[in-house]
């Protein structure tokens, strides 16, 4: 089996893009599987802190020092599921979150940028070559350049929203002026949907998927409520890990199963 490849994508910050990458990651290594989990939001780079309790730093290969031809492949890669207890491996592969690195991305020329997606081809031919079943690439928010590359090589992009209005509608461009454009597969996540209380069944989650996909007019993978224990945990834990029967976990198990399955891919 081929390397899937998943880029994890929103159109602004604040719907829980992170929380989603980091912990499908997590569920899918701990079906067994082999899983890569890439930082490419090097403006807001954050899996350095998620993962500090299972790295040692400094780190010896940023994602950064790669994509600069400062370091192997193989070397971008630290496995941390001795340190989760998972059934399969989970490896990370981090941007540098220091501000001197932040500042260098956004500095780049073009030229760089296209050299990147080059070199990110490059990795996952390495990541394929070694059996890794699936990448998981945390984006930037937006239409950075890095999240351009993510969505050009992935087989398919989640993209997480909330049910806000102005997250609709920046999801609603995203997906006709990048991914259309681009002839891309992507997903809607719906992340945050509601209270938790007031999710009585799974009609309403049907009933939100249906108004999606006519407003969106792509496929949702996933409907997510809101629980206010999620959005008050600390951004170090792995709920995936820590609390794998809570709701959100369940949830979100189901989309590990449909991207397993080859949802769309």
């Amino acid at each position: 089996m081929s390397i899937k490849t998943i880029s994890v994508h929103s159109s602004r910050g604040g719907t829980g893009k992170t929380v989603i990458a980091t912990n499908l990651a997590a569920i899918l290594a701990n079906k067994g599987f082999t899983v890569a989990l890439l930082d490419l939001d090097f403006r807001a780079p954050s899996l350095a802190m998620v993962f500090s309790e299972g790295i040692k730093l400094p780190v010896k290969c940023w994602l950064n020092d790669f994509l600069n031809g400062k370091c192997d492949g193989a070397q971008v890669f630290t496995d941390v599921s001795g340190r989760y207890n998972l059934k399969g491996k989970l490896l990370i592969g981090l941007a540098n979150p220091a501000i001197d690195a932040m500042r260098n991305v956004m500095e780049k020329s073009r030229a760089w940028e296209v050299t990147a997606v080059k070199k990110l081809f490059s990795l996952i031919s390495i990541l394929n070559d070694t059996k890794v079943d699936f990448l998981v690439s945390d984006t930037s928010p937006g239409m950075q350049y890095s999240s351009v590359n993510a969505i050009v090589s992935s087989d398919i992009s989640i993209m997480v929203t909330t049910l806000d209005s102005i997250d609709l509608k920046g999801t609603e461009d995203m997906l006709s002026e990048l991914y259309d454009a681009l002839e891309k597969k992507a997903v809607i996540l719906a992340n945050k949907a509601s209270p938790e209380t007031r999710i009585k069944s799974t009609k309403y989650n049907m009933n939100v998927a249906d108004k999606l996909e006519k407003i969106l007019k792509h496929p949702v993978i996933g409907v997510i409520p809101c629980y206010c224990d999620v959005l008050q945990s600390e951004r170090t834990s792995l709920l995936a890990v820590e609390k794998p029967n809570h709701p959100f976990v369940k949830n979100l198990a189901e989309v590990a199963e449909k991207l397993e399955k080859g949802y769309l891919i």
